[in-house]
């Protein structure tokens, strides 16, 4: 990054030194002697120390190496022909990852929770459950983390850290958001879903009324001038993009329109409009106005409807509620032990260091 960064600056500082009349060949080798400057520039550069700490969280250290090594591995693993660019953006999340597991990892430790190794075999079991629902799926946990780039050893540790971050969470934050009671706020849901149905059958009948009155109006104009009343009428009322264009969609074959849509216009003869189409956009007239064994052109006007929708129960409207809230509380729970951890990051990561938290209010 830095080398295309330096081959930049020189690019930019050569052209603002050329003026209008100078000759072409000069200006040529000015950017070339700038750009191989900046090459030399940027290869001379010191690399980096991969003893230096990175990022260090309550004391506890990670190093340049230890992120170069884990970005190797895992751009060994995949295969990926990856920029250097992809590389610093890769060690990042790798920081970023050592960063809010550990101060979570801490945060559970200071409160006092442990992981028994009937914790892990109820994870494990869980996790294996869930995998042998997919294709190709592990026959054996091991298996399943021998798959982590980072090694089996680490890979255990981690999941053994995600088993204790998961039990803290669970006690901490679940457990709160289970005693709060969602049942007003879910009745209110409901109400306002049935409201939207009642409004939403006035405006069928609205849609059904209004179509209905358009294909009187179309019923009532000669033969010879249809095709020229289909396309005014649908510039004034089609709810379709294609109602600028007269209502007209091109060219198409079966199977690309929804199928109630697609029965009616192949079923047509060219210039014959179709009665009251209804389809999930709403009320449809159809005119086709070309026709092969295979394909049909036609054009359209649309009324929009809205569409009533599914009622839940209240069950499963609180159910919906309370993982919204918990996974709201999750995220602030996690960003307040983050913020409250003494975090120290090298210049080119303190871009992953969160935002400081909000000064409390004063007290009255």
């Amino acid at each position: 990054m830095a080398k295309m960064n330096l081959m930049t600056a020189a690019l930019l500082a050569a052209v603002s030194t050329v003026g209008c009349g100078a000759d072409s060949q000069a200006e040529a080798a000015k950017v070339e002697t700038a750009v191989v400057a900046a090459e030399a520039a940027a290869e001379k550069a010191p690399a980096k120390d991969p003893n230096e700490v990175a990022i260090s969280v309550n004391g506890e250290k990670m190093t340049r190496g230890e992120i170069d090594a884990t970005v190797k591995q895992i751009v060994a693993t995949y295969g990926a022909d990856a920029s250097d660019e992809m590389k610093d953006e890769a060690a990042k999340q790798v920081a970023q990852q050592f960063m809010v597991s550990t101060a979570l990892r801490m945060k559970a430790e200071k409160l006092g929770f442990t992981v028994t190794d009937a914790d892990l075999k109820e994870q494990q079991e869980a996790l294996m459950k869930r995998f042998a629902e997919m294709p190709s799926a592990p026959k054996t946990f091991d298996e399943h983390l021998a798959k982590d780039p980072r090694g089996l050893e680490k890979a255990r540790a981690e999941f053994k850290t995600g088993v204790l971050i998961e039990k803290m969470l669970k006690a901490e934050v679940n457990a709160k958001v289970e005693k709060q009671d969602f049942t007003a706020e879910a009745q209110k849901m409901i109400d306002q879903i049935t409201k939207s149905n009642a409004d939403a059958e006035n405006s069928s009948g609205d849609a059904l009324k209004k179509i209905n009155e358009l294909k009187a109006e179309l019923e009532k104009t000669p033969a010879a001038e249809k095709a020229a009343k289909f396309a005014e009428l649908a510039k004034a009322n089609s709810a379709c993009p294609s109602g600028k264009k007269g209502g007209d969609l091109g060219e198409f074959g079966h199977g690309m329109m929804v199928p109630e849509f697609d029965k009616a216009a192949f079923e047509l003869e060219v210039g014959q409009i179709s009665d009251v189409v209804k389809t999930q956009f709403g009320y449809h007239l159809i005119m086709t106005t070309k026709k092969s064994e295979d394909k049909v052109q036609a054009s359209h006007i649309l009324i929009k409807a809205q569409t009533p929708q599914p009622v839940p129960t209240l069950d499963e409207v609180k159910s919906y509620l309370a993982k919204m809230e918990s996974r709201k509380a999750t995220r602030t729970f996690i960003m307040s032990v983050v913020q409250e951890a003494d975090i120290k990051a090298a210049d080119d990561f303190k871009v992953i260091l969160p935002s400081p938290a909000a000064p409390a209010p004063a007290a009255k």
